[in-house]
């Protein structure tokens, strides 16, 4: 199935390339829901996830010619989806997210419930928790968000921030510290 699916957007971006305009509408379509789904976590309200996730199509659109065909068109659109985030983090950096804006049944819809053990659903995901990740900087606040938000393994994290896997793993950790001494000096303590 993915084979097949990479296939075709193959064909669809060679056909985008090639001015095809419908073509890049049916990348679009396939692949919104993704690429909504990753950007939920960063964006504090549904106009934000809105603007997000038009930013990563039309950044993908204008860089089209850039794409390589020796990695899926997906992984190269979630790159582009991290970067637009990273930056979302970069312009916002004091204004913390607020999930409370959003309708139970809109978080339903867009993040789809991580099954990776030892992350947290949407649901898990507090205001105030999203107030503490605030105070990171951007580039950890993003990575945190990747692993236990999101649910992304570091290498898959690595990958998409064009890091080495040991520096993600170093960040990670500095990032978790920083958090911690954040969260202790708001009162919460560990055992």
């Amino acid at each position: 199935m993915e084979e097949i699916q990479e296939r075709e957007d193959l064909e669809k971006v060679n056909l985008a390339k090639a001015g095809k305009l419908e073509a890049f509408d049916l990348l679009v379509l396939r692949h919104q829901g993704t690429v909504s789904a990753l950007l939920f976590r960063f964006a504090g309200q549904r106009a934000d996830l809105e603007d997000l996730v038009q930013e990563t199509f039309i950044r993908a659109f204008r860089n089209l010619k850039s794409w390589q065909p020796d990695k899926p068109f997906s992984h190269w659109l979630k790159c582009i989806a991290v970067n637009v985030g990273r930056d979302y983090y970069r312009h916002n950096r004091s204004a913390a997210k607020r999930l409370t804006d959003w309708a139970s049944e809109d978080i339903e819809a867009v993040a789809s419930p991580s099954s990776e053990p030892g992350t947290f659903s949407s649901a898990g995901c507090t205001q105030e928790a999203q107030w503490l990740l605030a105070k990171l900087k951007p580039d950890d606040r993003t990575l945190l968000t990747l692993h236990y938000l999101n649910g992304m393994r570091l290498r898959e994290i690595a990958e998409h921030l064009g890091w080495s896997l040991s520096k993600t793993k170093v960040r990670s950790l500095r990032a978790k510290r920083k958090l911690q001494s954040i969260l202790e000096t708001h009162g919460y303590t560990f055992s």
